[in-house]
């Protein structure tokens, strides 16, 4: 079993094909082949190593697995979608400002704070270059993007936005019928981002713990929906504070342990050396810095 999905779109075509339980009318409504989905999902079951479908004939039934699965990526998918084409409807009188973010800070950070950003920018339209885990390197052709720095680097680069925490968290009802990761009343699964430089080895090994060989492990290559997961009951995850803040401050996720990893690691917002920094992307920045610093406030009060 491969450590990562085979490919992010396999969970693209999983979703269309769980939706319409045909894999016919999902190959029509992505523009692809019939045995290019079957391949797809094939693949995605082999890594999970547990059946997503039943099949009947022409018929299909998603299992217990798939119909968990359907619910995380559909939830998360509409979500992207919806704002997506509410921002993508703009006439050319409108600034528009392009920001480098993982899919992960859009959807569960900014996105439920957009009605606020549309109040305080009436006149400006947001897009987007997502990455699925975390972003790095140059900024092409984007006005802002979220970097991560460390040491003299941190120190020099500026637009400080948020200190690089991580902590394990759950839903409230997971973590009454399961316990705590540091005092679990059953066996746990585990949310994974593969091939991270920081998974639950390494915060097992801050919690001065062993993660017990019976553990189930459920593994997403995008950090977007490792975090829907959790919030779907289905096991616990770690959260970088810098995406997840909203969450555990509504107490949608709480803190699953004691122990939480701050890092020698922060998060900045920075501008592009390609691009005129305009006014209103300076007022962009330090409207989303200001936001951070009221999560970073409240996470204090709550964080132990």
């Amino acid at each position: 079993m491969r450590r990562h999905l085979p490919s992010p779109s396999t969970l693209f075509v999983f979703e269309v094909a769980a939706r319409l339980t045909n894999f016919s009318r999902a190959a029509q409504e992505l523009n692809i082949t019939q045995p290019a989905v079957s391949h797809a999902v094939a693949a995605l079951e082999q890594h999970l190593g547990q059946p997503l479908f039943t099949r009947a004939g022409p018929h299909l039934e998603l299992t217990e697995v798939g119909e968990r699965l359907s619910r995380v990526t559909t939830r998360s998918f509409h979500a992207i979608e919806d704002v997506l084409e509410e921002i993508g409807g703009r006439d050319s009188t409108r600034e528009v400002v392009m920001l480098s973010i993982s899919s992960g800070m859009a959807t569960h950070w900014l996105m439920p704070r957009y009605s606020n950003f549309r109040e305080a920018f009436p006149h400006t339209d947001l897009q987007f270059q997502l990455s699925a885990v975390s972003v790095g390197g140059p900024l092409y052709n984007c006005d802002l993007g979220l970097r991560v720095a460390q040491g003299d680097d941190a120190r020099e680069l500026g637009g400080w936005f948020a200190p690089e925490r991580v902590l394990a968290v759950g839903t409230p009802g997971y973590l009454r019928d399961h316990g705590s990761y540091d005092k679990p009343k059953a066996s746990h699964t585990l949310i994974n981002l593969p091939e991270h430089w920081f998974g639950w080895p390494e915060f097992a090994q801050k919690a001065n713990s062993r993660i017990p060989a019976g553990y189930d492990k459920l593994s997403f290559s995008d950090y977007s929906v490792v975090l829907q997961a959790a919030l779907s009951g289905q096991g616990l995850a770690l959260a970088w504070t810098s995406v997840a803040s909203g969450l555990i401050i509504n107490g949608m996720l709480v803190q699953a342990s004691d122990t939480v990893v701050k890092t020698d690691r922060s998060y900045h917002l920075v501008s592009s050396s390609q691009r005129a920094t305009r006014a209103v992307v300076r007022q962009v920045r330090d409207w989303l810095i200001a936001e951070m610093e009221k999560d970073e406030k409240q996470l204090s009060k709550i964080l132990v």
